[in-house]
């Protein structure tokens, strides 16, 4: 169990970090991007950001894809 709520908060907190490093328009404009391509209500990214839930495999993949860079550290399941 325990392993399991660090292994959400490592995620949330690479996610929260990568989105700091935009300002707040900018923010905006990627939550809406991973909204529309991850097909997952606004609520659902910020519970994410702010390790509220954990972040599926397969969005870890489709978030990366979205914004074109590596945030995660080792998402795993992503064809490359």
């Amino acid at each position: 169990m325990e392993e399991k709520k660090q292994s959400i908060r490592k995620d949330s907190e690479c996610l929260a970090e990568f989105m700091r490093r935009f300002s707040r328009n900018e923010r905006v404009v990627i939550v809406d991007k991973l909204v529309v391509g991850c097909l997952v209500p606004r609520q659902t990214i910020h519970n994410w950001i702010h390790g509220l839930c954990r972040i599926p495999e397969l969005h870890k993949c489709k978030i990366e894809e979205i914004v074109g860079e590596k945030v995660f550290e080792n998402p795993t399941n992503c064809e490359k």
